[in-house]
């Protein structure tokens, strides 16, 4: 039997390495099985892969470009991963924390490999999506599974699935929010919009509960708002990136802000629920697009919420959720027999 100390696989979604790299990335997440689904897709996926692949790829590289080149997402995701180490270090855990992304390196047999070589004889899976939908959460969490078991038969798996009700992921939005609300101050006419990644209806109609746990996540962050302050602050909840044909969960960001526009909202806070790093669509889709179609719409200002990244009270919030649900685990300190 495999025997050492937990190791903690950190998931996220990955991103091109550079503007070159936007053909594969793309290809690499239409390839997923778990993102995409159609009659036929065992045949008929890598050439569809490589088709939506090829017509995309000219304007997602334009977007990265705008960026710099590429998004800061693997570099936040390895400062989160460092910062949560530290954190149960102090908290007298020595687990080491390793990058796994679902569609660019270091892949899932990378980061096994990795938290292998440091001692790691059970790895929990720890996505950075903090609800749970099957085309994020469930297939890097299956592309995990299936690593572990190619590359190391009987190492011990476990899984944080979601924690889209954590009271303290709660009371880090509700900080973000109050703190764009004190920079609004003086002003009139202020709005809250929530907003989330949106899913295609299909997933919800098949039981996918991402849009439920989205709506908790609203609940948890509002009760933090009424308890920190007696100011009403009207809100929406939207939802982003819906492309192509589909029917897609809404409403659309554009929807809310002409809804808020018509009930006398001039100045809009925007806060993402379901994202916890800068990447692609917060600092292009909602700094730059919704940003522009806002003040062109006759809003006054618009406000973005600073992103959890890899500040300190997220890693402490991430140290404390693997805490509770696994410190009998955490505690163990095992020589590695193999």
């Amino acid at each position: 039997m495999i025997r050492g100390k937990t190791g903690i696989a950190l998931l996220n979604m990955g991103s091109p390495a550079s503007p070159g790299d936007v053909r594969r990335f793309l290809r690499q997440l239409f390839l997923d099985i778990e993102m995409f689904h159609f009659p036929g897709e065992r045949l008929v996926r890598p050439f569809f892969a490589a088709l939506i692949s090829s017509l995309r790829a000219g304007r997602v590289r334009r977007r990265y470009r705008v960026l710099g080149g590429t998004s800061p997402l693997l570099r936040l995701t390895q400062e989160q991963a460092g910062g949560l180490e530290g954190a149960l270090l102090k908290r007298g855990y020595s687990v080491p924390v390793e990058v796994c992304m679902r569609y660019s390196h270091p892949f899932s047999s990378e980061a096994v490999a990795r938290l292998r070589a440091r001692g790691a004889g059970e790895i929990i899976g720890l996505p950075l999506y903090p609800q749970f939908s099957h085309s994020t959460s469930g297939s890097s969490l299956l592309a995990l599974r299936q690593a572990v078991k190619d590359l190391r038969p009987g190492l011990s798996f476990r899984e944080i699935a979601h924690w889209y009700d954590d009271p303290d992921y709660h009371a880090a939005l509700g900080r973000r929010i109050l703190a764009c609300r004190e920079r609004l101050a003086g002003e009139e006419g202020v709005g809250l919009l929530l907003v989330a990644h949106s899913v295609p209806e299909r997933f919800v109609l098949r039981g996918d509960p991402y849009v439920e746990q989205v709506e908790k996540t609203v609940t948890g962050i509002l009760d933090v708002l009424g308890r920190e302050t007696s100011a009403h602050l009207p809100w929406l909840l939207a939802y982003q990136s819906q492309v192509g044909p589909i029917r897609w969960v809404g409403p659309t960001v554009s929807q809310a802000l002409e809804a808020m526009l018509g009930d006398g909202i001039r100045s809009v806070i925007v806060a993402p629920v379901s994202f916890v790093s800068d990447h692609l669509e917060t600092l292009y889709d909602i700094d730059l697009l919704y940003r522009r179609q806002a003040i062109e719409m006759g809003f006054q200002r618009f406000e973005r919420t600073e992103s959890l990244n890899a500040s300190d009270d997220f890693v402490d919030l991430l140290a404390g959720l693997v805490i509770r649900r696994f410190e009998e685990a955490l505690s163990r300190s095992e020589s590695v027999e193999d």
